[in-house]
């Protein structure tokens, strides 16, 4: 728009130019100031400029290279010419309008965080499953495993669109519910999960390159993709890989088939979106793609 605008100015000016008055001249040094004027001071955009707790912002700006919010400072990281920054925000974060403020305090945005209630989701499994999350020494070398395989993260994005679903079924378990197992309150559920017959072939939900393809203790077999700008995917549970580390993958294309491996009471997909290590809502992945978040 603003380039637009300049370079119909510019053509105005020279027109200006070409016959016997100096006011063209004029235009076009004062249109040369306001553009390197304005090319200063791009804006910060914060999107979706309203959210909810457990969700994300995606945070882009051709200047400014850090923010901070909730009295921490996440600095942003180059891409494709500007700088930009997925920032999860946390289940804990009290509704209000909040500042989303350039480190040089510059520039500042307000983000809205709406009220959420997430429901209570009671299970009960069997002693031998039970005792599976007893197994510290498994599941922290899994642990280690899975933050290996998103410790980088591709400064170009793969994925230009919205996400797609990754399986068809029933949604038996929504994002951010509060497990309660055997009557102990565990882990919040910070993801989704899928429900259909075993053997449902499970799709990529957006292009990406697989950083982890791998059987684990809790999550049974196990993928997790790379999309950029250090937003991950995760799929868990399935009965069979197709896919190997490394290998980059399109969106629709099948990378394994549902299962019940790992800590799992039935056939289904367990499926989570990340920001680094952080669990985030995949919802607002689905329904638009993050550069046109409003």
């Amino acid at each position: 728009m603003l380039q637009s605008m300049v370079g119909f100015m510019l053509f105005a000016a020279l027109t200006l130019v070409s016959g016997t008055s100096t006011y063209g001249k004029e235009i076009i040094e004062d249109v040369h100031e306001q553009f390197q004027i304005q090319k200063q001071q791009l804006p910060l955009s914060v999107m979706p400029s309203t959210t909810n707790p457990g969700d994300v912002i995606f945070v882009r700006s051709n200047r400014a290279q850090a923010v901070t919010l909730f009295s921490q400072t996440y600095r942003l990281q180059p891409s494709q010419g500007e700088y930009s920054r997925f920032i999860p925000i946390p289940f804990n974060a009290k509704p209000g309008t909040y500042q989303v403020t350039t480190t040089d305090k510059q520039r500042s945005v307000p983000l809205t965080i709406s009220p959420k209630k997430f429901a209570v989701d009671v299970l009960t499994v069997s002693n031998q499953l039970n005792d599976m999350r007893q197994d510290t020494n498994r599941i922290n070398a899994d642990q280690k495993k899975i933050n290996a395989a998103r410790s980088s993260s591709a400064k170009v994005p793969y994925f230009t669109g919205a996400f797609t679903q990754p399986a068809v079924g029933t949604l038996t378990t929504p994002f951010g519910y509060q497990r309660v197992v055997n009557g102990v309150p565990a882990n919040r559920h910070s993801a989704i999960d899928i429900a259909n017959k075993p053997g449902t072939p499970i799709w990529a939900s957006n292009h990406g390159k697989v950083v982890l393809a791998d059987s684990l203790y809790l999550t049974g077999n196990t993928i997790i993709i790379d999309h950029g700008l250090n937003v991950f995917s995760i799929y868990a549970h399935m009965s069979k890989l197709e896919v190997k580390v490394g290998q980059e993958v399109k969106q629709g294309q099948v990378i394994g088939l549902m299962g019940t491996t790992g800590f799992s009471t039935g056939p289904h997909l367990h499926y989570g979106m990340l920001i680094g290590n952080t669990y985030v809502n995949p919802q607002p992945f689905f329904e638009a793609s993050p550069f046109q978040w409003k």
